[in-house]
């Protein structure tokens, strides 16, 4: 409930301190005199857009504070929880400044806040219905939002089961799409690692062949200085050629000589076992000379294959890395990489199924939540056509169509295929007819103001009870309506102030009569400057101000018939009041 309003410098106001109760306040004034200067400082607490136009001329700031108490309002303490605040003894203190500079500063407990936290604040403390609030009601995309606002609890959890399943197939629906979006792309980079690792499995390719095959292509293609220099060396050798110089032979004398020195003189003994052991090891040489010389192998052929070998593991290094081991590396990094394509391509086929598995899911609770909307809109005509009774339009009929767009892509549901939404599976449109023959139409068809001003009065009225914002304001809701009909409005403002506190900007003496709290708004001039004055009327000077309203003037007559007016509210009132 809003306890006190403070505003400095705003617009016409210089400075106000107003303190309102529970029940209904009234506040009325002139036409001109700046009502309507009261509903836009509250906006400013509810998070409504601040301007440097705001205010007051010559004035380098503007501040707005109200007082609100929330000691039954367990959502907003819970925002206030999660922010780290708290209501002290029921209490919170929303203040907001803004300055000819731009800067828009606001406070909650005397904590620097930002005006997302009071909008999210505001919404569960006032529901503000401006001059053209009703105007609402012409847009179908709003319908929805009230009618869900009238649901039961049960509505609220079928609706909040729908958004989980729906968030959860959007998601799996978008990766879906980007998987299949890249699809080609990753079709071609598959076919690509699979031919890449083919050729280089095909290439049987060891480690170190390389070297291998180099050393052998060097001897190959060195083949005939080969077997000549080893050739020549084992000759020279073994003496096999009979013209060459033969060392072994003499070698041989020089041994025998030596082993029968060492027979004559013991100190010699070591000479011919060295020798002995030369000419083993070059007899062995020589064998292997003769060995060598008779493996070179002169293979024009294998040359070419060796060649062509050479050039192949060139090329696979140029594609795939310098050596043999990076090669070889390469293979082993692309035949991960595939392996994770192939689970792509599986996990698409899990995912596809999953998406199924939520579209029927969310076929059913899309259902489910269509049938408690119908359900709902069943007890909201019934409550809605009740208090358009009581508003003298007897006759008025209030509709619902509930849309669902048919596709073949869509979801399962009432056997067929939809589209979804966020919002469910349908959206739907109130439709209204004031008089008895006239067809259903839109709600932007109706073309009386008076006829609108009630329908929302009627909603108002309904969904009071559904929701739990303790203060409503209305700006001019008689807007188009008077006589009996404006009697019959401020019976039921009457009525919705026994469940919240109600703050009503009005022109109508009908209206005014019922208020709990009276508050006379005027401009003045002083010292020169335009102000806009608010003060509380008491009950002893209530049927003036009545009466001004009435007559625009205080005859007798006038100021009789406004005291009458104030008895029968009070005693409507006190009716009012037995039966809460």
């Amino acid at each position: 409930m809003l306890l006190e309003l403070n505003v400095e410098d705003f617009a016409l106001i210089d400075r106000l301190s107003l303190e309102f109760g529970s029940g209904l306040n009234i506040i009325t004034g002139e036409t001109g005199a700046g009502k309507s200067i009261l509903l836009d400082a509250v906006s400013l607490l509810l998070g409504a857009r601040a301007q440097a136009e705001m205010i007051r001329t010559g004035c380098t700031s503007a501040r707005v504070e109200g007082v609100f108490e929330v000691t039954k309002l367990p959502q907003a303490l819970k925002i206030c929880e999660e922010a780290g605040l708290e209501a002290e003894d029921g209490l919170l203190v929303l203040s907001r400044e803004i300055s000819q500079e731009g800067r828009n500063r606001c406070w909650v407990n005397g904590r620097a806040s930002t005006v997302t936290f009071f909008s999210d604040l505001g919404k569960k403390l006032v529901d503000l219905h401006g001059q053209h609030a009703h105007q609402s009601l012409l847009y179908p995309e709003n319908h929805l939002r009230l009618l869900d606002s009238f649901g039961d609890q049960k509505l609220a959890e079928a609706k909040l089961r729908y958004l989980k399943i729906y968030d959860q197939w959007k998601s799996l629906g978008r990766r879906l799409e980007k998987i299949l979006a890249e699809n080609e792309m990753r079709q071609k980079r598959k076919e690509l690692l699979e031919f890449q690792i083919d050729e280089i499995i095909k290439a049987n390719l060891q480690l170190g062949e390389d070297t291998s095959l180099l050393q052998e292509r060097e001897r190959l293609r060195n083949a005939d200085s080969l077997f000549k220099l080893s050739q020549s060396s084992t000759e020279a050798l073994s003496g096999e050629n009979y013209e060459s110089f033969q060392i072994l032979d003499p070698l041989r004398k020089v041994v025998e000589n030596l082993h029968k020195l060492a027979r004559l003189d013991d100190n010699t003994k070591s000479y011919a076992t060295e020798a002995e052991d030369c000419l083993y090891r070059l007899e062995e040489l020589a064998r292997d000379l003769r060995v060598y010389s008779e493996g070179v192998e002169f293979n024009p052929e294998r040359l070419e294959a060796v060649e062509a070998r050479l050039h192949f593991i060139e090329t696979l290094k140029r594609k795939y890395g310098n050596t043999i081991e990076e090669i070889l590396e390469f293979a082993n990094s692309a035949n991960k990489e595939l392996a994770e394509l192939v689970n792509d391509d599986e996990a698409k086929e899990t995912l596809c199924t999953q998406i199924q598995k939520l579209a029927e899911e969310l076929g059913h609770a899309g259902e489910q939540l269509a049938n408690l909307r119908e359900e709902a809109f069943s007890k909201l005509k019934q409550g809605v056509e009740a208090e358009l009774k009581d508003l003298y339009m007897d006759k008025a009929v209030l509709g619902c169509s509930f849309l669902r767009k048919e596709d073949m892509a869509g979801i399962p549901a009432f056997n067929s295929k939809y589209l979804p939404h966020l919002g469910g599976l349908e959206t739907i449109e109130f439709l209204f007819s004031a008089n008895p023959g006239e067809e259903l139409k839109s709600l932007s068809k109706i073309a009386s103001g008076g006829e609108m001003s009630r329908l929302m009065l009627a909603f108002k009225l309904v969904l009071a009870g559904a929701d739990n914002i303790p203060t409503l304001i209305f700006d001019e809701i008689d807007a188009g309506v008077g006589g009996k009909t404006g009697q019959a409005v401020a019976e039921k403002l009457a009525s919705i102030s026994k469940y919240h506190q109600v703050l009503c900007v009005t022109h109508l003496p009908q209206i005014a009569a019922m208020a709990d709290y009276h508050f006379y708004i005027e401009k003045k001039e002083e010292a020169g400057r335009t102000v806009t004055r608010l003060q509380p009327i008491d009950n002893a000077k209530r049927h003036f101000e009545i009466s001004r309203m009435l007559s625009g003037d205080y005859s007798e007559s006038s100021i009789y018939h406004a005291m009458e007016m104030i008895k029968k509210a009070e005693e409507y009132k006190e009716t009012v009041r037995q039966d809460k």
